[in-house]
């Protein structure tokens, strides 16, 4: 018998008659009757509204007990009881008042339906508790039984007629990861602990600023049918299995097909052997009985059938299921025209994960094994950790972010720091990627010197064709080439088992890599090889410098720095930064060099810590990035930068690439060395920084005439208001982008191993700017934050308005993503003169309701 779900909503305050009700309604549980859930359930990190309202949307049996301080939460009344009286009235769940405090209910629109326990005397009042729950309890079965409450999709009805029991093997394999995944902290990692669904990004007719993405979870709540796109490895038999899984939680039959296995189209004979696999004493003729069926289909690409066929099988789908799903490779787009019946469909493309999904199955990585016992600040602050190393690997396109390739960095950052290993440099990932891509295709391990050297050999071909893809003639030109230098007699095995295990692809009749992380790692293999002798090698290498701004050449340098200890990669990037910008000075941040603020700064509104759940702006800011991080996608697309925009992105290039170099390198490069690429890093930046506050001085009358040209088209404004408006709408520009610039070269630049160096180089260098870039690199990347730290910036800018502004912006910051106590708060709010109104009622809000 298939358990229904029971959400069991109360006040905190009423926490003992919570417990007392489940006690009592132990003996259901055990026998399979029921499946309770209440907000205690909900883990460290997760978003506890989105699983409270999730729980509620998902269950057939609804209890609210009922106190005068249930009736005085507005959490409970506004969202949870109106959902679930929106949800008994269509039909999808019944609601059960249980009275447990006398309170004045009777005017309230729950007193409208039937409470318990019996004449709806209050639990409380009863002169023995324990037979007050018996009633209550005995009322929920007889209730259960009466109307065999399951849950439908919407407007489905609440009778189940025929159950289902899903075969044990079959669970077995929906909760399998499909690769071997080791934690420290439990014994085997189960799909069902780590998975977290990609988002959709649905097609459409709009323009690109329109595009719909959407978590795929809630494509079951969405009518019709879906066609998804995915690359391989992009974890489509994945999402099916949680498809599958969900489906059974509302009481629908979902059916897996493998269309690799079907070549018959013939649904009654596909669907008949899958249901003597997936479940008991289901078959092809009582599927009838089942009131809502979900077909979901897997590598659609790869079934056995001609395209007329095809056609006849998804039609019968169409007809025979409530709804179908379906995923196929990408490739599959260019030919999904030859079956017709896929115009009914929905097309969808699988996205890889992003920096919100990242930290989502960061989050859970890292509660396996101590989701109950786990501290809400050391939970973010290992989640953040493991954020950081994938960022540094997966950076923007270079690796895929493939849940695969998510979880097999994990695994290696686990592995290391379950050895007490510290990650020195990234370039080991890399090369563990491509060796386990050369298993996958069954590479003897005696062999893998001869494949490196031929990919090694295949990219300088590659990128001496300006990065484009070999056709037949160049790579017949490679062969004589190389054969003519190296050892070789199966080249073509070789460049096939290469494809098949997807490092090389073949694209437009051209062979090329097919992902940057790799074609960047073996073109730099081979400068770090060749340098010291070859000067080809080294007039490219000059290339490479000089189209620094460009995402292939700065992270050909940023790998060279894997394969090389040599020091001749650092020298060179520096003297690329050094140049940039050499006609400024440094930005210093002085009072004098920002006083044409210092009034602005004064009428601006005085920052207040606002009321904000950590976990909610956590993930608002990962939105944001991720918005971000596709906006520049298509800024990469439109190609080159202006000459104007060349230098300044060169300079942020060459910060990340320093800082990229710190983070790989900060075990094995010497203190000077390391002050010196963190103090060229920061003062390219600032030099920048020095250019832009000049510029926008000298170009002021400029840019305030042409804010007053846009304003002028209000005809409400005077003249005087016009001229008002412009002024402060230029100073904010400034001081938005003082602001962003040195954020932009904390992160840039910054590592937590490296700390030390930014202290001193703070100390050396005793400006604000230098200040106020210590201290974000502090809050970035130890994420800490240590009151005498901010006390001493502080009193370093307290006569600097804007720098001043700045700091309380990074510390108001830094309190919305990470826990910090009540009386740090309160601290800074005297230090800083920060409001923290409402905080407190905040962070005892973060507790739970009321």
């Amino acid at each position: 018998m298939t358990s229904i779900k029971v959400f069991i909503s109360y006040s905190h305050k009423d926490e003992s008659y919570k417990e007392s009700l489940l006690e009592h309604m132990a003996s259901l549980r055990r026998s399979g009757l029921i499946d309770e859930w209440h907000d205690r359930k909900i883990i460290p990190g997760q978003n506890w509204a989105e699983e409270i309202s999730e729980n509620v949307a998902s269950s057939n049996l609804i209890i609210f007990l009922v106190s005068a301080s249930f009736l005085n939460s507005d959490y409970c009344i506004t969202k949870e009881a109106s959902k679930a009286m929106e949800m008994h009235a269509n039909g999808e769940a019944i609601l059960v008042p249980i009275l447990i405090r006398p309170c004045k209910w009777d005017i309230d629109e729950l007193s409208a339906f039937q409470g318990l326990p019996k004449d709806t005397l209050p639990v409380s009042k009863w002169n023995n508790e324990d037979e007050a729950w018996l009633d209550v309890v005995n009322s929920i079965e007889d209730l259960i039984k009466d109307y065999n409450l399951t849950k439908g999709s919407s407007g489905q009805s609440l009778i189940k007629k025929k159950e289902c029991i899903t075969q044990d093997s079959f669970l077995e394999w929906l909760d399998n990861t499909e690769i071997v995944l080791t934690h420290r902290r439990v014994d085997k990692v189960k799909l069902s602990d780590i998975y977290t669904s990609p988002d959709i990004e649905l097609d459409s007719n709009e323009t690109a600023k329109d595009i719909d993405i959407i978590d795929s979870k809630k494509l079951l709540d969405i009518d019709g049918n879906f066609l998804l796109y995915g690359e391989e490895q992009q974890g489509k038999t994945a999402l099916l299995k949680m498809f599958f899984k969900e489906s059974l939680k509302i009481s629908a039959l979902p059916i897996y097909i493998d269309a690799e296995d079907v070549n018959k189209s013939d649904l009654e004979q596909v669907l008949s052997k899958l249901l003597s696999v997936q479940y008991d004493s289901v078959g092809f003729a009582n599927l009838k009985d089942y009131n809502y069926k979900i077909a979901l289909v897997d590598n659609f690409d790869l079934i056995k059938l001609n395209s007329k066929f095809k056609d006849i099988f998804l039609s019968s789908l169409e007809d025979f299921f409530d709804k179908v799903i379906i995923t196929c490779h990408d490739s599959f787009s260019y030919i999904v025209a030859d079956v017709p019946s896929f115009s009914n469909f929905d097309s969808g493309k699988i996205l890889g994960f992003g920096n919100l999904k990242r930290e989502e199955i960061a989050r859970k990585w890292v509660s396996l094994g101590v989701e109950e016992s786990i501290e809400e600040v050391d939970l973010y602050d290992e989640c953040d950790e493991i954020k950081k190393h994938l960022n540094t690997v997966i950076k923007k396109n270079v690796v895929p972010a493939k849940p695969i390739y998510v979880l097999i960095l994990m695994q290696m950052f686990e592995a290391y720091s379950k050895q007490n290993i510290e990650l020195t440099s990234y370039g080991h990932c890399y090369q563990q990627l491509i060796y386990q891509s050369l298993e996958k295709s069954k590479v003897k391990y005696s062999e893998y010197e001869k494949y490196l050297n031929i990919l090694t050999e295949i990219s300088w071909a590659i990128f001496k064709n300006e990065g484009q893809g070999l056709n037949e003639f160049k790579i017949s030109s490679f062969f004589k080439d190389y054969s003519a230098r190296f050892l070789v007699s199966d080249f073509d095995a070789v460049i096939k088992k290469l494809k098949n295990c997807s490092i090389l692809m073949e694209k437009d009749l051209k062979v090329n890599f097919r992902y940057p992380y790799i074609y960047y790692f073996f073109v730099a293999k081979k400068i770090a090889e060749g340098y010291s002798s070859s000067q080809e090698i080294k007039n490219d290498v000059e290339l490479l410098l000089e189209k620094l701004h460009r995402e292939d050449a700065s992270n050909i340098l940023i790998f060279i720095t894997h394969h090389s200890k040599d020091a001749w990669v650092i020298d060179e990037i520096k003297k690329v930064l050094d140049f940039l910008f050499s006609e400024n000075g440094k930005a210093e941040l002085t009072k004098n060099q920002l006083s044409f603020m210092d009034d602005f700064i004064k009428q601006i509104p005085d920052l207040v810590i606002e009321q904000r759940e950590i976990q909610n702006e956590r993930e608002q800011h990962n939105k944001k990035l991720d918005e971000i991080e596709r906006s520049e996608r298509k800024d990469d697309e439109e190609g080159e930068p202006l000459d104007v925009l060349a230098n300044i992105n060169k300079a942020f290039k060459g910060m990340e690439v320093a800082g990229q170099i710190i983070r790989n390198r900060h075990a094995t490069l010497t203190k000077d060395t390391l002050f010196d690429i963190a103090n060229c890093g920061a003062s390219t930046g600032l030099r920048f920084l020095d250019y832009f506050i000049r510029m926008s001085d000298t170009s002021k009358t400029e840019i305030v005439n042409v804010i007053e040209t846009h304003l002028a088209e209000h005809p409400n404004l005077s003249d005087s208001e016009v001229q008002d408006h412009a002024q402060k709408l230029y100073l904010h520009l400034t001081y938005g982008v003082i602001n962003g610039v040195i954020r932009k070269i904390a992160s840039s630049i910054g590592s937590r191993e490296a700390f030390e160096v930014y202290q001193k180089l703070a100390l050396h260098e005793n400006k604000p700017s230098f200040t106020l870039l210590k201290q974000a690199i502090e809050l970035q990347f130890t994420r800490s934050l240590i009151y005498s730290n901010i006390e001493e910036t502080a009193n370093k800018l307290r006569n600097n308005p804007v720098c001043l502004r700045i700091l309380k912006e990074m510390v108001i910051q830094h309190i919305y993503m990470f826990p910090v106590d009540i009386r740090t708060k309160q601290q800074l709010s005297g230090l800083l003169k920060i409001s923290v109104k409402g905080q407190q009622y905040l962070d005892y809000k973060k507790r739970g309701k009321g």
